[in-house]
């Protein structure tokens, strides 16, 4: 698999465009570049509003897997923000968690760039993805009226080491007016005016959602779809003494996409749902050894497992010894 490699400097705002066409080996022109034939078809574009804010519109497919990484810079002091929207991506492949995938569902997330993160994308996948960066001191000299939960939204956002996701679903009416912007900046030459005041549209329409939350919903775990994947949670732990539901099904029943159900739920818990679903079947049965009411086979046989050494090896693969060996390892502690 190929990777590009981006490093932001002391002002991603500038340096972004030129290193990428850099790296492509291709000119900037119209303030945007053309991907070449070799890596795949469509641009990128990035329009600087005014200070301190400007925005980024990426269209292409590629030919082959893409992995896009991003390191931060410590020495940048200024917060920057980033507001996502994906226009019309096609998931397709492995599923994982927000900065693994470039897959959202129509939904607009806003986080802050302090923190490393890489993007897979897949080959032939339609990328349409815009992209509205501003700055702290931006947000808050245009939103100085805002209510005190946006500023608390802000001072959670830019705590250093804990990137904070609030992604909100965009209507009919607001995909609408992002596909109109999108549309506009695929054209060579379109009024500045334009962008910028269908951008601050955006931007306002997405802040005053936030205004309009409860203060315990804007938290570091927060993802769209929390309340489901809270559910999802009870469920999965239904099936700990049987073999969990194939992720189609489970994502059915919630009324998600599969790689929705588990982006999200990694966002929450930290882990696939696989391992999660593992993890807590393991754990139940390590309690069910130290009861000692049950063999290490009849435990086995309740937790789903049809052969004790498939069990054992799980067991000794979480915990380190293997299920027989537990009394002799709690003994040594």
């Amino acid at each position: 698999m190929k990777a590009f490699d981006h490093v932001y400097s002391t002002d991603p705002r500038t340096n972004y465009l030129q290193e990428l066409a850099g790296k492509l080996q291709v000119p900037v022109i119209n303030n945007g570049i053309q991907l070449p034939a070799a890596i795949g078809n469509g641009f990128v574009k990035e329009l600087i509003i005014e200070e301190g804010f400007f925005v980024r519109y990426y269209y292409f497919t590629l030919n082959h897997d893409l992995k896009f990484r991003w390191v931060t810079d410590s020495d940048r002091n200024e917060a920057m923000f980033k507001l996502l929207l994906d226009m019309e991506l096609t998931n397709s492949g492995d599923d994982a968690e927000f900065i693994d995938q470039v897959s959202m569902d129509r939904s607009a997330i806003l986080y802050t760039t302090d923190f490393d993160r890489t993007v897979l994308i897949k080959k032939g996948q339609q990328v349409s993805r815009l992209v509205l960066m501003f700055s702290k001191n931006w947000l808050e000299e245009n939103y100085s009226e805002a209510s005190e939960k946006i500023i608390t939204t802000v001072n959670l956002l830019v705590q250093q080491n804990k990137p904070t996701f609030i992604a909100e679903n965009m209507d009919e009416g607001q995909y609408l007016f992002a596909k109109e912007l999108v549309t506009e900046m695929k054209q060579d030459h379109f009024p500045l005016i334009h962008v910028k005041t269908k951008s601050l549209i955006l931007i306002n329409s997405f802040l005053n959602r936030v205004v309009c939350r409860s203060s315990n919903d804007v938290n570091f775990t927060h993802c769209l779809h929390h309340n489901e994947i809270k559910k999802v949670e009870d469920r999965i732990k239904e099936y700990l003494d049987k073999p969990l539901p194939n992720l189609q099904v489970l994502a059915a029943e919630f009324n998600m996409s599969p790689a929705t159900l588990q982006r999200h739920f990694k966002m929450v818990y930290g882990k696939s749902i696989y391992h999660y679903y593992l993890e807590k079947k393991l754990e139940l049965g390590k309690t069910m050894i130290a009861a000692k009411s049950k063999s290490i086979s009849e435990i086995a046989y309740t937790l789903g497992y049809n052969r004790i050494n498939s069990f054992s090896k799980a067991f000794k693969k979480q915990y380190g010894v293997l299920p027989s060996d537990m009394s002799i390892y709690r003994a040594s502690l």
